[in-house]
């Protein structure tokens, strides 16, 4: 019999309430101090041809940006110190300074060829949600080198800049209507409950006028939304603007020179527009961009105050990349490391010097007890028989105290006998409490002072504390293996070399089996088309006699002991697969010879073919420390991003497994990509779900599996097209219609890595209380999918959260409220009026769907008729009226629009020439009756229910089966005619108690 004790896989975790920032793959910290933005990170590609006029319109760009961020802070903010990565593959020149902890990975600001779906766009990948900074800002080449292109596309590049740093530092998001290839829309034009159609914007005062974008021609009115019809666009008037804002709408008008704010004593041409339905109102509910910057530790409380300096031009720093990894192992011997412990570091050690490192990197062996010594001087892998002669210096023994300062003050030592430490990785692995000196708070400084990388690697619950913070303010990654964990400690020491030296390597495969004596166990792995190249298969083992290995190819031939792909070793068996593996299945038997138990790692790792981009996952955690809270709910989001190259994959299966204290259980958990709950935003690679088990005080190990198991797995292809961005100056450029985007399947594939580590403070003994405590998430993406004014109701669709977040079964109840006034309702939501279950003509108010299900409802209004608007919001709340915070608020105009074509004056923000532009509507409202005009007043009407019931149920199923498309299973190619997605992040989670008025005012 077999069992699988332990996938080992990757993930990024995003922490509610965190004491620090996370440390796997984290980006580069900004540093602000005295209004000066300092150790700004700009790094080129590696695969950039080499071209010094980059490196000088970088610097244009920035001294540009650093003017127009001055102006548009109040002179509070601007760029004084940045750092531009020069890449290994140029000429090294004098000029360039060695790298220190400065990598691409981390960089704040990448120049890299184009990501397909954006092309020359400049963009923020952010996947946090209001005020959580994004990852980075991804310029290329041509953007960069091209000004007159960029130009004429975006606008000013300073403006550009700016906007995108908007994304990239304070979590702003963008404040015009929009959808991309990947499913995430929109409005473009909204009704506002008092007044006449407006497009999607802030400030309400930037003048233009609306244009089909296909035709060309004047907009019509779609009956069914009231709204000006699919591929209609504003555009601005750039003579006659007069509105100074916003950065985060139209930033390339000349005339705006700040970001919105909701101070009634400002600007009012730049004051915000909270009801425009854009992903900004709905990520930040309703908050201005300065609302949202205030609260940033770079303005909080006064910080940064305005200052009158002489200068904004940046002063620039160019760093190069070192040509090769530098790393020296720490590795603790004291006396708790004996037995098992240090067998297995041992044998991951071995595998890793064999194995994972490459020819060229520079490797050393420093060993620490009570003391500490170089057991291997650096040296350069440069063949076999040196890997052979480090693999002879790993200890295999371990006794005495545990002195963490003298190894690390030991490794930078090595590193010094080679050149300048700066730049290089000590990878420590320990696992207890320092009890010897000097301790690590104790050479610390000296580290910072030398720019040497430390990651660390927790060998068990008992590990120091300070560890975590070691890898941090050094620029390091952190893990978590337990020391029965080899597959852990394995996928730490790979993701090192991974992320530090730019390795291209992906693991497919890492598991640890446990096998009964006298039996075989049976697996399989995928090699799919984007990968193959030195294709590794590793067997190991620490007790027992050696396993014996089949491996069938796709073709059908089998791999054994005596094939020459085969090797033997001690306590490893490696399979290297000849030239290219086949695209397929492989399939591979373990069988236990022994009579006893035996526990067998296994890793399969492989190479890109040349010239593709494999799939990849990777992994941020965003928090080392939560402190649970047992008075509010305590939640942890967990991200993981899959990709081939910089296109997202969609439809993958994402699974995170938890290691938790006190005793290893794992718990597994499904990541969801579906823009509700903790996700962000839909198909746009990145996997989501909040993780609140917590069972101890500790450490949880973290990882993630991801495979195409269910075949839906595959990535976005525009032709003639790109997805969103900064906005360019032509609404057009780009436009994207449905016909033009397609889902490129994927061959079936696996990918597995680690995830890092976080640490759990104050549960209560026993874990988490089992009194319900959690509510449901905060619904974000609440749209409006139809209305009918003959019938006088209004269809909502949204994606239903959890009973607890967005997991734990469907949640109790939904409570909507609506009323004729934004102000009134965003202001007051529970003292506005609740939708009653007699005005509920199709689904239900007491029976949500299980979380992440699309969810409709159609509502019967008390009236219609001239400049008649409802605006709607909702809360999902559990049995124990535990509610989520209000939702998006949206809009649905009841007026009378005739089958008949009849113009329609369209005020949208139109103060330049074509103010009086008007639109049309060609299409019939579905309705059930034959009242030419018939009207509704006062309130709901019980004959029209009794009336219309069956009509309206009849018309609206059709609705219903498109909603549930239009909501959940949309797929990535189809248009959008609504905002379907609006996801928000909120970074502390809020616990609502339901009234007795609301429980009254809901029917429950």
């Amino acid at each position: 019999m077999a069992r699988v004790l332990r996938w080992v896989l990757l993930l990024s975790a995003c922490i509610c309430n965190y004491d620090s920032e996370a440390v796997f793959n984290r980006p580069n910290e900004i540093k602000l101090q005295n209004n000066e933005y300092t150790d700004v990170l700009v790094a080129i590609n590696k695969d950039i041809p080499e071209n010094e006029r980059i490196v000088d319109r970088i610097k244009e760009i920035f001294t540009d940006a650093s003017q127009e961020l001055y102006a548009a802070t109040n002179n509070r903010t601007f760029f004084k110190k940045v750092k531009i990565l020069i890449p290994k593959t140029w000429t090294n020149k004098r000029e360039y300074q060695p790298a220190g902890t400065e990598t691409f990975e981390r960089a704040n600001v990448r120049v890299d060829d184009p990501n397909p779906l954006n092309g020359d766009n400049p963009y923020v990948q952010q996947k946090g949600g209001c005020g959580e900074g994004g990852d980075y800002m991804h310029l290329t080449p041509d953007y960069v080198l091209e000004k007159d292109y960029g130009e004429d596309n975006w606008g000013p590049y300073g403006k550009t800049f700016v906007h995108e740093f908007g994304h990239l530092r304070w979590g702003l998001f963008d404040e015009y209507g929009f959808e991309s290839a990947s499913g995430e829309a929109y409005p473009h034009f909204y009704r506002p409950s008092t007044g006449s159609i407006q497009p999607t914007g802030c400030s309400v005062h930037v003048a233009g006028y609306n244009r089909h974008m296909e035709t060309g021609g004047r907009c019509q009115l779609d009956p069914e939304t009231a709204l000006p019809e699919p591929g209609c666009r504003f555009f601005p008037d750039f003579r006659h603007n007069e509105a100074t804002g916003s950065y985060m709408f139209m930033q390339f008008l000349s005339q705006v020179t700040s970001f919105c704010h909701s101070d009634p004593a400002g600007d009012p041409l730049s004051y915000h527009n909270r009801e425009a339905p854009n992903k900004h109102n709905a990520q930040c509910q309703g908050r201005s961009s300065w609302d949202v910057m205030n609260e940033h530790q770079d303005f909080a409380n006064g910080a940064n105050p305005p200052r009158e300096v002489s200068s904004t031009v940046p002063e620039f720093e160019l760093l190069q990349e070192g040509e090769f990894l530098r790393v020296v192992l720490v590795l603790d011997t004291s006396g708790s490391m004996s037995g098992n412990p240090i067998r297995q570091l041992n044998q991951v050690v071995t595998r890793f010097i064999r194995s994972t490192v490459s020819v060229g990197s520079s490797v050393g062996v420093v060993t620490f007890a009570s003391s500490a010594r170089i057991r291997h001087p650096m040296v350069s892998v440069s063949s076999d028989a040196i890997r052979e002669a480090l693999v002879a210096t790993v200890p295999h023994t371990a006794t005495g105290g545990t002195c963490i300062g003298c190894g690390l003050l030991k490794g930078v030592e090595a590193l010094e006998a080679i050149g300048q430490p700066k730049g290089g990785v000590l990878l420590l692995v320990t696992d207890g409490g320092e009890n010897e000196s000097p301790l690590i708070e104790d050479v610390m400084p000296g580290l910072l002072l030398k720019e040497v990388i430390i990651d660390t690697i927790a060998y068990s619950q008992n590990a120091d504390a300070m560890l975590e913070s070691l890898a941090l303010q050094t620029g390091g990654m952190s893990f978590f293996a337990d020391t029965d964990d080899s597959t852990a400690l394995n996928n730490a020491f790979t993701a090192t070399v991974q992320t530090t030296a730019d390795e291209e390597g992906v693991t497919l495969l890492s598991e640890d089996t446990t096998i009964s004596g006298r039996e075989t166990h049976s697996s399989h792995m995928y090699i799919d088309n984007s990968v193959g190249a030195n294709t590794t298969l590793s067997f190991s083992w620490l007790d027992g006699p050696r396993p014996r290995i089949t491996l069938e190819t796709p073709a059908g031939s089998v791999i054994t002991e005596g094939s020459p792909e085969y090797h033997v070793t001690a306590d490893t068996i490696t399979i290297g697969v000849l030239g290219t593996a086949t695209v397929g299945e492989w399939a591979f038997n373990i069988s236990n010879v022994g009579r006893n138990d035996q526990k067998i790692t296994t890793i399969v790792s492989s190479y890109p073919n040349p010239g593709d981009k494999p799939i990849t996952v990777t992994a941020q955690v965003s928090a080392v420390s939560l402190n649970y809270s047992s008075s509010e709910p305590t939640a942890l989001t967990i991200f993981a991003s899959v990709r081939k190259g910089y296109l997202p994959v969609t439809g993958a299966v994402v699974k995170v497994y938890i290691e938790k204290p006190p005793d290893g259980q794992v718990e597994e958990l499904m990541l969801l990509d579906n823009g509700a709950g903790a996700d962000v935003a839909k198909n746009d690679g990145i996997y989501s779900r909040y993780f609140y088990n917590f069972s101890a005080n500790g450490r949880y190990g973290v990882s993630v599996k991801a495979d195409n198991s269910q075949g839906n797995a595959g990535y976005i292809v525009i032709q003639g097209g790109s997805g969103s961005g900064a906005p360019p100056l032509d609404p057009g450029v780009g436009y994207t219609n449905g016909s033009n985007v397609q889902q490129q399947t994927l061959d079936q594939f696996q990918r597995m890595t680690t995830g890092g580590v976080f640490e759990v403070r104050g549960v209560p003994v026993g874990g988490v209380p089992t009194r319900d405590m959690l509510p449901p998430s905060r619904v974000d993406d609440l749209i409006v999918l139809g209305v009918s004014y003959h019938n006088a109701t209004v269809m909502l669709a949204w994606t239903a959260s959890g009973n607890d977040f967005d997991q734990g079964g469907p949640a109790h109840y939904v409570d909507i409220r609506y009323g004729r006034h934004f102000d009134q309702l965003a202001d007051k939501f529970y003292g506005s009026t609740a939708v009653n279950h007699s005005q509920v003509l199709l689904g239900s108010l007491t029976s949500p769907p299980p979380p992440g299900s699309a969810q409709t409802i159609v509502i019967l209004v008390p009236d219609r008729g001239d400049n008649v608007t409802f605006v709607f919001s909702l809360r999902m709340c559990d049995e124990e009226h535990n509610c989520g915070q209000p939702s998006n608020i949206v809009t649905a105009n009841l007026d009378y629009i005739p089958e008949s074509i009849s113009p329609v004056t369209d005020n949208a923000m139109t103060t330049g020439p074509d103010a009086n532009d008007t639109v049309t509507s060609t299409q019939p409202d579905y309705h059930c009756t034959t009242d030419s005009d018939p009207q509704i007043n006062g309130n709901v009407n019980t004959g029209l229910i009794v009336g219309c019931v069956v009509g309206v149920i009849a018309g609206v199923a059709v609705l219903v089966a498109l909603a549930v498309l239009y909501v959940k299973v949309k797929k990535p190619m189809e248009s959008s005619n609504e905002a379907r997605e609006n996801p928000t992040y909120s970074s502390s989670v809020q616990l609502h108690s339901l009234s007795e008025e609301d429980s009254l005012n809901n029917g429950i």
